[in-house]
This record gives structure tokens, C-alpha cells and sequence, in this order.
């Protein structure tokens, strides 16, 4: 057996952490790197629960196929991966980086290896086909931490010139969604980002990720997408990201189409959906605009699941001490393969062992300081896993995306099947009605109390969607609207109450009063009427509160006046807190009036 083993060393001026997220990133790297081909992958399950993971794809002039095992790696200090051939002129190939901090910099150290038995081995060898790889992949990582001090030294992706036709119906699009209300300004920095980006950029457009690179509000970037999506730029992706590896599985378009469950071929499980967690709305260019193929540059980047701090391979009966500090904070204890896990809350300080053992995986004793000790007391090698047990903030999950204005505007098709509920896990509920009604039409007469509560619809739909809010139905001359954000829905109510006059005011002697009342808890959300609706006891606690409120003011539930967001909106205002029975409900509620009164702005309200 021939090897060719090369070591390289760079030293870096920023700490580890910022030449983590560069030389972790794989998928990436290896897309910016000439030389460096996309492939195919493919996971079958072995009956031990188990993932095989076959590439394949090519290495210079030769097809090659080859089995990968799932990379290990400790955050901010090294990763590892290798690939055993089974197709080719080598039998394995290996890289293996580890980052040390070097005063206030980072020192790298890249270790790459073949192996092979063959002539057509020693061909490769004697070509000079590793080193070339090696010094191409470690100059893209270069130029890549160079651009974190200036941006214009990064390498770019092979460019993507559109057809004449194309290019006419690129600026065509950008046009429409520029005139309409969803653009906001940011039409030409789309065009150039889905012409330019990289494909590991490209394959799931995250908006709430989007909007962070771009120093943008998150409202107007997902909005910007959305209606991309109506223009034809965008296909819209709904995925049910895998608890484990927390990539997105049965990917469809509609929401019609989503299962209620799924099987994660690359972690071995069957997981449910939920909306609040892990349902995913995702982007992809149209496939006139940028195809995207289905080949991949990187199997397993440490940077593709950056909630995984450790993950590594630990033998039968064996112990490994890692050097890692966790900060405080919910961790799950696994193994890559199907087995046992379990929740840690740290404090911070010493971190307990994570103990492998009869298919379960255990919190130990607490291990040395700075040190991560995984041990494996089973029968058969494993891979042992930390990771955080929070979701990413970069997801926009399905409960906030369907309770968007934009959403229920250019999304008319996004339903649920008949017969599908789903579990929202928080939206804030407003429902209002309007005092006296009944005796307005008998004063004022039919026609004209119609139109009055038209008008009233118009400008009650108007403060809703300011403060991005959706009006869900009327019910005669109630409304019923919902909000992803507490705090909108706090600042909505305020401003519907504070300018109730000013409607008033333009509708002569034909004044209305209007009643509010807010709550947020779980609801479900089902197809009605072919619209998206919500029912539960949030809802019908909100219509209660609602029924509390005595016109001019605004009642709110005790859980939403408690949430943070809701309470600096609210702060200043005139309270008054309040416990009483409600009509089908066994148990005392408690809520706050806000009297807003007759006239009084209110405060802090925004628009």
C-alpha cells in the first residue's frame, strides 16, 4: 500500500471563531475551488439501524464511488473526514484540519492523505493530484478570510450569464414586485444575488438569514421573497426538518401536499411535523432563471449543522477526551445512529461525560474543566454527538409565515388538504366587534349602517396589516385578525382604538365604538371556505376577552400583558387588572383593560 501524506500551516490575524465559520463551511469550499466536482450521494439503512452513505462522482479523468462515514469534529478546533474508495485509482483519501489559537490569531494546520494500490494510483500520485487540490482548496480558504477584512478579495463562483430572453424577463419581474407594496428596495440586490451566489447559497434561500447578511428587516426580506415567488423568480419549498440533522426532508410546494410525518433516510428515524419547530419555508430560483442540479460538493459540512458542537467517533469500550469549553445553556446528549439520547440544561462549568451503553446515552459525571469526555461502554463503535436543542433562528417556520399579511395576499393557493389540522404553537388572536350595532341600523337604516361597517372593515383591515397582521374573517360586524409577533398585535390594537376618532370624525354623526379583545396561545389551523383558519380555545378566549371590553378600551389576556415584547408597548398606559368568569370556561380569568379612551392617542404607537 502507497500513501502520500501533506501537511500544510497557516496563521490567520482573528480568532478561531471567525476561521471556524470560513474553513468549516466545506460545501462551500469546495464549490469555490478549481478542481473540485459536485456529486451524488446516496443513504441506505443497514438492519443494526445504522446509515451507509455512498458518493459518487469524479476525481480528475476517473469515475470514482466511494463510502463516507459522517465526519467528526469539535467546534472551533478541528474536523475530520475520509473516504474509503470502492471505485478508482485510491483506496482512501483524507483531510483533517485542526485550528489553535495563536495570541489573538488562529494557527491552521491541514493534513491531507492518500492511499492507494494501483498503477493508475501512483499515476495520480506522480501527477501531483492531492497537492494540487490541497494548495487550491487552502488558497479559496485564503482568500476567503482575507474578504472578512475586505470583501472585495472573495472568490467568486463561475458566473451565470442569463439569455437575452431571460435577462428581459428578469427585469420584467423585478419591475412588477418594485411597484407593488413588497419590494422595498431591494428588487436589484435579489437579481444580483440569485446570478451570482453560490450554489450552497442558492439550494435553500433562508430569508431570515438573508435579511442578516443583508442588514435588512426581516419582515421586508421574507416579504421580497414572497412576492418573488408570485413574480416567477422564486419556487417556494416547504420542508420538515429532521430533529437530528436538521435538514429538510420531503420537500413540496404546497401545503397541500405535506405529510403529517416523515423518514430522515440519513439519521434512520420517523419524526412528526410541527409548525412552530420544524416546518420550514425555504426558496430555490426558477429553473429558467438558475437551475440548480442535484449534485452536492460536500457530504456532511460541520457548517451545515452548526447546532452540532461535537461529533465523533468513539470505539467499543473506549474513552476520548476532547478539549472544549460549553457555555451555558439546553444540550441533547446522542449518537449519529438510531438510539437513545437525552436533554442536559448546563450552568456552565464542567460539562458531564456523554455515556454510550446499551443503546441509551446518558449524562456522566461531570468531566475535567475544558474538557468534553465521551465514552463508549457498548459492544460496536459509535458516534457520539452534542448538539444544541434549539431550532434556528434562520428558520422561518410555518406558523410565522402563514400568519403574514403577504402570505394570505399572493399565496391564495397555500392551503391545507380537507381533513388536515395543524398545531400552531403561539399566535396572538384580536377579535373586536363593534358596540350598538344592532340599534345603528335601525337609526341610520339599512343601507347606510351597511356602509358604515364596510368603511369600519377598510379601516380596521388597514391598522391590522401596518403592523403585519392578518385579517383572518369578519362575522358580521365582528373581525377576527391574527399575529405572528405579540407586540404588533398590541401595537395594532392601540392604534385602532387611539384613531377610532379621527374615523369618526370623517363619518359625520355616524359614529362606532369598537371592542378589542387579544390573546395568544396554541391554536389549529385548518382549511375553511378555501382560506386558512384558526380554531381552539386561544381563539375562543380571545372572543371572550373580547366580549369583556366595554368599547374605547382593549382587553387583554394575562399571558399576552406578561410577554416582554407586549409589556414595554404597553408601559405608561392606563391599566387595570381584572379576574372574572367567562362563559365555558371552568376557571377564573384574569386580564387587563387598557383604558385608551374616547380621544386619547395612544402611546407609542407606531404605523
Amino acid at each position: 500500500m502507497r500513501q502520500r501524506r501533506l501537511e500544510f500551516e497557516r496563521r490567520y490575524a482573528r480568532p478561531p471563531v471567525d476561521i471556524w465559520a470560513i474553513v468549516a463551511d466545506t460545501e462551500r469550499g469546495n464549490e469555490l475551488t478549481e478542481g473540485l466536482n459536485a456529486y451524488t450521494i446516496e443513504d441506505t439503512a443497514r438492519p443494526d439501524g445504522t446509515v451507509l452513505r455512498r458518493g459518487r462522482g469524479r476525481l480528475g479523468p476517473f469515475d470514482v464511488e466511494w463510502e463516507e462515514g459522517f465526519g467528526e469534529w469539535v467546534e472551533q478546533r478541528s474536523f475530520s473526514q475520509v473516504r474509503r474508495y470502492t471505485k478508482g485509482p485510491v483506496d482512501t483519501i483524507g483531510m483533517h484540519v485542526r485550528l489553535d489559537a495563536d495570541g489573538g490569531g488562529t494557527r491552521v494546520t491541514y493534513v491531507f492523505e492518500a492511499f492507494w494500490n494501483s498503477l493508475l494510483g501512483n499515476v495520480i500520485d506522480r501527477l501531483g493530484v492531492l497537492a494540487r487540490v490541497a494548495t487550491n482548496l487552502i488558497g479559496t480558504n485564503d482568500r476567503r478570510i482575507a474578504a472578512l477584512d475586505d470583501p472585495a478579495l472573495a472568490p467568486v463562483p463561475k458566473p451565470h450569464p442569463l439569455e437575452a430572453a431571460s435577462e428581459a424577463r428578469l427585469r420584467e419581474a423585478l419591475a412588477v414586485i418594485e411597484r407593488g407594496p413588497f419590494g422595498h428596495g431591494l428588487t436589484s440586490r435579489l437579481a444580483g444575488y440569485l446570478t451570482t451566489a453560490a450554489r450552497a447559497d442558492l439550494k435553500r434561500i433562508r430569508p431570515l438569514a438573508l435579511a442578516r447578511a443583508w442588514g435588512a428587516p426581516e419582515t421586508a426580506v421574507v416579504e421580497l421573497c414572497v412576492a418573488a415567488q408570485a413574480a416567477g423568480l422564486l419556487e417556494m419549498r416547504w420542508a420538515i426538518l429532521c430533529p437530528r440533522c436538521r435538514v429538510g426532508k420531503s420537500v413540496v410546494t404546497n401545503l397541500y401536499e405535506m405529510p403529517r410525518g416523515v423518514h430522515c433516510e440519513s439519521c434512520n428515524i420517523d419524526y412528526e411535523r410541527d409548525f412552530a419547530a420544524n416546518v420550514e419555508l425555504v426558496f430555490q430560483p426558477a429553473g429558467w432563471l438558475r437551475a440548480l442540479p442535484a449534485a452536492d460538493f460536500c457530504m456532511m459540512s460541520p457548517a451545515a449543522t452548526p447546532h452540532v458542537l461535537v461529533q465523533h467517533a468513539v470505539a467499543a469500550g473506549a474513552a476520548l477526551a476532547l478539549p472544549l469549553v460549553i457555555e451555558p445553556g439546553a444540550y441533547r446528549l446522542r449518537t449519529v445512529e438510531a438510539g437513545g439520547e437525552s436533554d442536559v440544561d448546563h450552568p456552565g462549568g464542567a460539562f458531564p461525560e456523554v455515556v454510550a451503553s446499551g443503546g441509551t446515552v446518558v449524562a456522566g459525571p461531570l468531566a475535567g474543566p475544558g474538557t468534553v469526555l465521551l465514552r463508549n461502554a457498548s459492544d460496536r463503535p459509535l458516534n457520539l454527538v452534542i448538539e444544541e436543542r434549539s431550532w434556528s433562528k434562520d428558520a422561518l417556520t410555518g406558523d410565522r409565515v402563514i400568519a403574514m399579511p403577504v402570505f394570505r395576499e399572493l399565496c391564495p393557493t397555500q392551503v391545507l388538504r380537507p381533513g388536515d389540522d395543524v398545531v400552531i404553537g403561539q399566535v396572538t388572536i384580536m377579535f373586536s366587534d363593534l358596540e350598538g350595532s344592532t340599534a345603528l341600523y335601525e337609526s341610520i337604516g339599512d343601507s347606510a349602517a351597511y356602509s358604515l361597517i364596510r368603511d369600519h372593515f377598510a379601516f380596521f383591515a388597514t391598522h391590522v396589516r401596518e403592523h403585519d397582521g392578518i385579517l383572518v374573517k369578519t362575522i358580521g360586524d365582528a373581525v377576527m385578525a391574527a399575529f405572528a409577533e405579540p407586540a404588533n398585535a398590541a401595537r395594532a390594537a392601540l392604534a385602532i382604538q387611539s384613531r377610532v376618532a379621527e374615523f369618526n370624525a370623517a363619518h359625520a354623526a355616524n359614529a362606532i365604538t369598537i371592542k378589542l379583545g387579544l390573546h395568544r396561545g396554541e391554536c389549529i389551523a385548518v382549511t375553511t371556505a378555501g382560506t386558512l383558519d384558526y380554531f381552539g380555545a386561544a381563539v375562543n378566549l380571545a372572543a371572550r376577552l373580547q366580549g369583556q371590553s366595554r368599547g374605547h378600551d382593549i382587553v387583554v389576556s394575562a399571558t399576552l400583558h406578561d410577554d416582554p415584547a407586549v409589556a414595554a408597548v404597553l408601559a405608561g398606559l392606563e391599566q387595570q387588572k381584572e379576574t372574572t368568569r367567562l362563559h365555558g370556561l371552568d376557571r377564573p380569568v384574569t386580564f387587563h383593560r387598557l383604558g385608551v379612551g374616547r380621544n386619547r392617542p395612544a402611546t407609542g404607537v407606531e404605523s
